[in-house]
């Protein structure tokens, strides 16, 4: 009976594998094989690619999706019924090309189904799988515009045949590519998990981290920049449910500042996760334009049983779909589910041919419509690059509406087009170059409340061609409603997460709804200590927690939020052996598990360690984080050392290890990144609860700090759970391994500590600091007012003009940075501006006058006092030295005193004059 089994089993195998051979059809997801094979699949392809990673020979950006296209690419494997309606939609739109090694199977399939063939084009080349976007090429322009080229990187699949179809496509197009796969520009990457914006942002999930594992995140961001334009990468966290953990399954960017995101039930599957990345983005990082990203919703659907991907539901989304020019194909699967998807992306495209291709057949394979398409843009584009104007409660004055463009020979002319009403010709706005280059701005006027405005962008290039955006332009358009104010504003506000510095400035941005025409904010021990605008800054200059208050009003009421800051105390860098509790570090459970960073006594080489338990708990798609905040501002080349032991418990089974650095405006960046077997610290995985045997099962990590010296920073250790081993972590320390440098002397000459300015009109005021180096050179001087830089000078004298921008206490400082990179704080400068009426000296300064100036000895000073007293008079040299004083005799009215400098050496000086709460400053020069 056995035999009978195992003869069946075999033939049934060999059945299997000649199908397979004949037509494979491998997952989205990567096979147990795979995932064995890919760590020596990465050494050869970087071997066999050495000589070919060369970066593109001027600065790139990638092609938004919904810009203009000349080819869609598939590949003809899997699906042939869902490629063919692909084909059908596509052909009126661009060429398509079609990956194949029959182009007799393909060319008859097209043809039984009524599909032209004048528009397709099959490239004989063969493949592996079907799923064309992970490994297709990737449409870069160099200078924005200049010229067509082709981007690859080192397919995260060992798939050989895949990962060579961009130089296919190149050399069918007859393109340069320019391939990141190769030391000192290897990356592992895949297109579904590569969303972009056209503008230098990019979007990733952090398995993108975890497959380049043994590199930084400055590193990986930096090949992203070379190869691929990226200037802001921003990363989430994976997806507990979403198998292949590809940003497109849930997310799609439509233009340069919305995102549709897939929406579940609360608390239902990808859900939470999915909101906790959201608030991420909108927390921490702007659009290209400094806006608050726009998010609109997508459902996603449960399955064909009402399933969702938690209780064993596939995992459908409307997410994936593609933008084919003026045509978006989306994945439907359920007309009870498709009609409002469908209406959401009509109400946020209005114009496009919106077409749905049922794939209900292939999702449960992890993919749909964008995951089997890949874009070749045109080789002349005219790129726009527009912030669209959203829904507004202005009805007075007008709104401006901003563009980039650009074509390779120049803009003849550009308009703005608008109309208030369906069916109404458009009214045409010509749009003015602004002094920044290539932006072209116009404004459409105010409209009443109750009014939908649409508008488009037209712009014609030097040698002819004529672009409109949106692209569908003029049946579609951008639209915007002007709304009454019909309920009070929901007060609102985003911040960067995390902990801040001493006197570092916290950047809030309003996120108010329902419209905000006076806004209060309240920052009780911050500078300043209120504002009235709607993105105020503060800074706190002592370490604390402290409660930001922002009262939102319009005509409908008000509302009131409050906002947590907390600012760290810094520490100066000291060794970690953790021998005792180590108070300086907070250990951070978010998930609030038994799995936490915490003492141990276990398999340490010199006494206690810190040990966090993924054996015994299952932390899959859980962090745990212990961190601390230091003061590096004395430190010159900074070097992070740490101890660390590990060994996963096998290929699926494994953990991760990040060091992050955050800094004082709440970015960071992991610095170090490994997982798995780059992690381990023993050769092979272990099955039971690992712990070191001993000092040679621990491995000393060095992680280079030099970019943070000079600064407050925090570092994090971050754990990657995967329900894999423990991991220990030990002896962190900092090592500044240069030789000692003495830090720049600084000092704030003027305005003087103390000085009242008594004023009917904001002054604008000349900041102006001495500095000097006592081993080098100072290379700068940053002035900060109220915790916020606002000019640097490079060249003593150092000065800056500033315009106060209201009344009120300010905080006044100088940071000099020497040419070992050092830098030194000046004691503060505390002024105060106050608004009286009827004063005769708008300044609140003393009207001075110096003679001659350049003076070769004696100078004089001729100023008008109100009353009789004395005044201060003292010379700083450029390095801020005093080198002179004295005090005057002075009466009322006008008057003139006569001051020697015969025996100053040839120099500039700065010539300080206060009286009482007056004061006056000028330059001399001595010849």
């Amino acid at each position: 009976m056995k035999r009978i089994i195992l003869l069946t089993l075999l033939l049934t195998t060999a059945y299997i594998a000649q199908i397979f051979a004949q037509t494979p059809t491998l997952p989205h997801h990567r096979t147990l094989d795979e995932l064995e094979r890919m760590p020596s699949y990465i050494a050869g392809h970087t071997e066999s690619a050495k000589n070919l990673a060369e970066p593109p020979p001027s600065p790139v950006r990638t092609m938004g999706e919904w810009e203009e296209i000349q080819a869609l690419i598939i590949t003809w494997r899997s699906y042939p019924a869902i490629l063919t309606e692909i084909v059908r939609h596509a052909v009126n739109e661009c060429k398509v090309f079609i990956i194949s090694q029959n182009p007799a199977q393909v060319t008859n399939a097209l043809t039984l189904s009524n599909i032209p063939l004048d528009s397709v084009v099959i490239v004989q080349a063969p493949s592996n799988s079907v799923w064309v976007r992970d490994y297709g090429p990737w449409t870069i322009y160099l200078n924005d515009i200049d010229s067509l080229a082709i981007a690859d990187w080192i397919y995260n699949r060992p798939r050989p045949l895949d990962d060579a179809v961009p130089s296919a496509i190149a050399d069918h197009f007859n393109l340069p590519i320019y391939e990141a796969t190769a030391p000192p520009y290897a990356l592992v990457h895949t297109g579904g998990n590569h969303l972009v914006d056209g503008m230098g942002t990019a979007f990733s999930s952090d398995l993108l981290l975890e497959e380049n594992s043994g590199q930084s995140e400055r590193y990986i961001d930096s090949v992203a920049h070379t190869f691929l334009g990226v200037n802001q990468y921003v990363k989430f966290r994976k997806l507990p449910y979403d198998g292949i953990h590809h940003l497109d399954m849930h997310m799609r960017v439509i233009d340069e500042e919305t995102i549709l995101m897939g929406q579940y039930p609360e608390g239902i599957a990808d859900g939470p996760q999915i909101e906790a990345n959201i608030e991420y983005l909108r927390r921490n990082f702007t659009t290209p334009f400094g806006n608050n990203y726009r998010i609109e919703r997508l459902p996603m659907p449960p399955g064909t049983t009402g399933l969702y991907p938690d209780n064993g539901g596939v995992y459908r989304t409307f997410t994936n779909s593609v933008f084919v020019n003026k045509t978006i194909i989306v994945p439907i699967y359920d007309p009870q589910y498709d009609t409002v998807a469908l209406r959401v992306y009509r109400e946020n495209l209005p114009g496009y041919n919106i077409q749905g291709i049922d794939c209900d057949g292939m999702i449960s394979a992890l993919g749909a419509i964008h995951c089997i398409t890949k874009s070749v843009g045109v080789h002349d584009p005219l790129w726009i690059a527009h912030p669209r104007l959203r829904d507004t409660y202005v009805t007075e004055g007008e709104y401006p509406v901003q563009a980039i463009i650009k074509h390779r020979s120049g803009i003849a002319s550009a308009t703005l087009y608008y109309r208030t009403a369906e069916g109404e010709p458009y009214i045409g706005i010509p749009m003015i170059v602004s002094a920044e280059a290539d932006t072209y701005t116009a404004a459409i006027p105010a409209q009443a409340a109750g009014t939908t405005v649409q508008y488009y962008i037209e712009a014609t290039a030097v040698s002819g061609k004529v672009q409109r955006r949106p692209i569908v332009a003029p049946e579609g358009y951008f639209p915007f409603e002007v709304k009454a104010f019909a309920e009070a504003p929901v007060a609102a506000a985003l911040y960067p997460q995390g902990v801040f510095c001493p006197e570092g400035a916290v950047q809030f941005r309003d996120d108010s709804r329902n419209g905000v025409t006076t806004y209060q904010w309240l920052f009780p021990g911050g500078q300043p200590e209120s504002a009235a605008e709607a993105n105020p800054a503060v800074a706190y200059a002592n370490p604390g927690t402290y409660t930001a208050t922002l009262i939102a009003e319009n005509p409908a009421g008000a509302d009131t939020a409050t906002f947590e800051v907390v600012v760290a105390e810094p520490i100066l860098p000291y060794e970690e052996t953790f021998s005792a509790d180590p108070t300086p570090w907070t250990v951070d459970n978010p998930d609030g598990d038994d799995a936490a960073w915490a003492l141990s006594d276990e398999g340490n080489c010199d006494g206690g360690s810190f040990m966090i338990d993924n054996y015994n708990v299952n932390t899959s798609f859980t962090r745990d984080y212990f961190r601390t905040t230091f003061d590096l501002r004395e430190m010159e080349t900074a070097q992070l050392l740490f101890d660390v032991a590990y060994a996963p418990y096998d290929g699926n089974n494994y953990d991760g290890l990040r060091v992050n650095v955050r800094r004082c405006d709440g970015s960071h960046k992991a610095l170090y990144n490994k997982s798995n077997m780059d992690l381990a610290t023993v050769p092979t995985p272990v099955s039971s609860a690992f712990s070191p045997s001993g000092c040679e099962q621990w491995r000393q990590e060095q992680v280079d700090l030099s970019d943070f010296v000079g600064e407050i920073i925090t570092i994090e250790f971050e754990n990657i759970g995967g329900y894999g081993n423990r991991l220990f972590v030990d002896n962190i320390q900092m090592n500044d391994q240069a030789l000692p440098n003495i830090a720049p002397e600084v000092a704030v000459t003027n305005p003087l500590d103390g000085a009242v300015f008594e004023v009917s009109e904001l002054p604008v005021l000349t900041l102006q600091a001495a500095a000097a180096d006592p081993d080098g050179e100072v290379t700068g001087v940053a002035f900060w007012v109220n915790g916020v830089e606002v000019g640097i000078d490079n060249e003593a004298p150092y000065e800056w003009i500033y315009s106060v921008p209201s009344y009120g206490v300010f905080s006044i400082e100088a940071r000099a940075t020497d040419n070992d990179g050092a830098q030194s704080i000046s004691a503060t400068v505390q002024i105060t501006v106050n608004q009286v009426s009827g004063v005769d000296n708008p300044a609140g300064q003393m009207p001075l006058t110096v003679y001659p100036n350049p003076t070769g000895g004696e100078i004089s000073l001729r100023f008008s006092a109100p009353e009789a007293g004395t005044a201060q008079c003292m010379l700083h040299d450029a390095l801020g030295r005093l080198v002179y004083t004295t005090e005057l005799g002075i009466t009322p009215g006008e008057q003139i005193h006569r001051i020697d400098t015969g025996e100053l050496p040839a120099g500039c000086y700065w010539l300080s004059l206060q009286s009482g709460t007056r004061q006056a400053g000028v330059k001399v020069v001595v010849q």
